[in-house]
């Protein structure tokens, strides 16, 4: 579907914001002290362990400490929020996807618009795959899932990690594809939802390869199929919707970090640099890949397009009415 015209210019301040330029000396002075990076999820789940190598990687690009601060809420708004009420200083930044800064937004009243961020660099991308209980009978396949879903329909407890984040929006696509409605569970991070799916609260969960990869490994939690174009490499024997004969979904999750659309130009060019040479690390590819993910970097303007994609995707879906925050 094409963009209206706000949408576009919108989004095209995503790459484009800046404020004034810092002097040589402050810009050079860059970074004196701690770098926060806020996840706006629960610890546990596939942003907050993105976060964390993230983190590690980034610290040693700097040469300073970069810690990672949990502020889960409200879909990832409240931790987006924290990010543009902050100092414009380079030193406050927004591990997110498009769900946190473009779909929520469009969803209901936040502290912010998407104009409000800059994006720096993607980080990582994920394949997402549908959970079971490796224990629940009724769901030893995908076609059993699937089966149930639509003699039951409304009777299955299926969870996402936040409103507007891509594992709703997998949510969605996964009901029409098989032309039924599941009872949707919202938690605030992949974290609490998979302890509920352990626990036996919820059936099924929609979640990235990134935080589930232990559970699976395991044998307590089953994977039903990627939601994705392509297999995964860390779960090659799990297939996906399409190569089960069910249709086209994807679910594939970007990362990146953003920081405040006020930042000056020179410090977000600084920090995009650092970011992409971060990533470009061994240690960095190695534990994405451990992760059961790919280390991932962009520029602010592929980025920028990632952003703008899932926003045309989701504003549909909103004015569909199919939607909506909790």
């Amino acid at each position: 579907m094409s963009l209206d015209r706000r949408g576009l210019l919108t989004l095209g301040a995503l790459a484009a914001a800046g404020g004034a330029i810092p002097s040589g000396a402050r810009a050079q002075a860059f970074p004196s002290r701690a770098i926060t990076i806020v996840v706006p999820f629960a610890p546990g789940g596939n942003t907050d362990l993105v976060g964390r190598i993230v983190a590690t990687a980034l610290s040693k690009t700097l040469g300073q400490s970069v810690v990672v601060d949990n502020r889960p809420g409200a879909g990832g708004a409240v931790g987006a929020g924290q990010v543009v009420r902050s100092a414009p200083d380079g030193y406050t930044l927004l591990l997110a996807g498009g769900g946190v800064v473009v779909t929520v937004p469009e969803m209901t009243s936040t502290p912010y618009t998407r104009a409000d961020f800059a994006p720096l660099s993607l980080v990582n991308r994920s394949s997402m795959v549908l959970l079971a209980r490796s224990n629940d009978a009724r769901f030893r396949s995908f076609a059993d899932f699937a089966a149930y879903a639509r003699s039951e329909e409304g009777k299955l407890n299926a969870a996402h990690s936040g409103p507007g984040t891509p594992n709703h929006l997998a949510l969605i696509q996964l009901e029409n594809l098989l032309g039924t409605k599941f009872t949707v569970v919202s938690y605030r991070g992949s974290g609490p939802a998979l302890s509920d799916l352990l626990g036996g609260q919820i059936d099924v969960h929609f979640d990235q390869v990134t935080s589930s990869l232990q559970h699976i490994r395991s044998g307590a939690l089953r994977a039903l199929a990627v939601l994705g174009p392509s297999n995964d490499s860390a779960l090659p024997e799990v297939r996906t919707v399409s190569q089960l004969g069910f249709g086209e979904i994807d679910g594939t999750t970007y990362i990146g970090l953003l920081v405040s659309a006020r930042t000056p130009k020179e410090l977000r060019d600084r920090l995009a640099g650092a970011i992409r040479q971060a990533v470009a690390d061994p240690q960095m590819i190695k534990s994405a890949r451990d992760l059961g993910s790919e280390a991932y970097a962009s520029t602010p303007e592929e980025f920028a397009r990632i952003l703008e994609a899932e926003y045309a995707i989701s504003s549909r879906a909103v004015r569909e009415g199919r939607l909506k925050a909790d």
